[in-house]
């Protein structure tokens, strides 16, 4: 039986008019289709590569730290020579990275990541949603907008990993296929705990409807199923070094590269503009006030009736809640401290702080509603239970 295609998240980014920014896909992210492939070595790449000799910078980060990897990246890609081309490797602890455009309750476990002390950042630029972890290498490559071709760059890679001994090729979609497994995106998964990857990115709110960009679910694998020996080091040795054949061929033959540009603590703190974008990363207001639109419907059932929960959030804040109950309605009921509580939750961030100031808002403005018989039971439960589902 031939093996399924195994199909990696793609990694999107957008783009600026100056050069492109490629780490391994386009803005339009598709997931790699299903391709059998005989067994056997694969031929090299087929198409043209002819070697260039242009301007070319090369930089691998020695920090772990995602919100600064990302930074320096976003930094690098709108302050440098947009007629230079660059290759940037580095590696994160253990993250999970969504994209410009995406929804967090959407694409990822919040609460265990928590509970693990994982960290989401949102990057800069768009695309899907990817884990990280010291197991997976991630590149990015930068050009001049008029000369970028997403196959060319692929096949880049392609090289390098024959240079690692591992089978590679790519098919038409501009997908690298690995022992007719599909691979292609800018994360580089080698020994990635994949267990972590499938819980974090994991999340069943069916009832989210987001109008932010949706990652695809794929299935993923690793490079450490094709070799016992590639690593990060000489993943990042084998990539630059078919960087730099490719577009400092003269330089690379006479072996008169330069070294790459380390990215460490001493650079970063020469880059103030790169500390700011970090510092930005992590406020409540990049990660979840860039959040799109989107509306949350939920329902379940109480010994004391059934509800459902409809919510609207925009900019990660509640613009409007109803909640139903099943129960009779009307002045005296217990479901009216629902219907206040609905109210109170308008204006509120959408996470369990703001649904603590709505009670403390139904308490000071409307505290009759609390009277009747089971008022405020009824929200302490509703309370509750939305706290798990967000």
């Amino acid at each position: 039986m031939a093996s399924s295609t195994i199909q990696l998240f793609v990694r999107s980014t957008h783009v600026i008019p100056k050069r492109d920014y490629s780490s391994g896909s386009s803005d339009n992210s598709r997931p790699a289709r299903t391709i059998l492939t005989t067994p056997g070595t694969p031929p090299p790449p087929s198409t043209k590569n002819v070697q260039g000799n242009f301007k070319v910078q090369t930089y691998i980060s020695k920090l772990n730290d995602p919100w600064t990897n990302l930074a320096f990246e976003e930094w690098l890609f709108r302050n440098s020579d947009p007629g230079t081309y660059i290759l940037f490797l580095y590696r994160n602890t253990k993250s999970v990275i969504i994209g410009r455009n995406q929804n967090p309750w959407k694409e990822c476990n919040l609460k265990l990541l928590a509970e693990d002390g994982v960290p989401f950042v949102r990057r800069k630029s768009g695309g899907g949603t990817v884990y990280h972890d010291m197991g997976n290498t991630n590149y990015s490559i930068m050009m001049p907008r008029a000369v970028f071709d997403r196959r060319t760059n692929v096949e880049l890679i392609c090289r390098a990993l024959h240079e690692l001994d591992i089978p590679a090729l790519v098919n038409e979609r501009h997908d690298i296929l690995i022992q007719h497994r599909a691979y292609h995106h800018g994360t580089m998964l080698i020994d990635t705990d994949l267990s972590s990857l499938g819980q974090y990115l994991k999340n069943n709110k069916d009832g989210l409807v987001t109008k932010g960009v949706a990652s695809v679910r794929s299935p993923v694998n690793r490079l450490r199923e094709a070799s016992f020996t590639v690593d990060h080091l000489s993943f990042c040795d084998a990539t630059r070094t078919e960087f730099l054949k490719r577009y400092a061929y003269d330089q690379w033959r006479q072996n008169e590269e330069k070294e790459p540009i380390i990215v460490d603590d001493a650079l970063i703190e020469t880059l103030p503009a790169v500390q700011a974008v970090r510092d930005d990363m992590k406020t409540w207001d990049w990660m979840f006030g860039q959040t799109p639109e989107f509306t949350h419907t939920l329902e379940h059932e109480f010994s004391w009736g059934s509800v459902v929960a409809t919510i609207n959030s925009k900019e990660g804040k509640i613009v409007r809640a109803d909640i139903d109950s099943s129960e009779a309605t009307g002045f005296g009921s217990p479901s009216l401290a629902l219907t206040a509580l609905g109210i109170g939750m308008e204006g509120q961030k959408y996470d369990q702080d703001g649904l603590d100031e709505a009670v403390e808002r139904v308490k000071y403005e409307a505290p009759e509603v609390l009277a009747p018989a089971g008022g405020a039971e009824r929200i302490k439960d509703v309370v509750r239970w939305l706290k798990e589902e967000m």
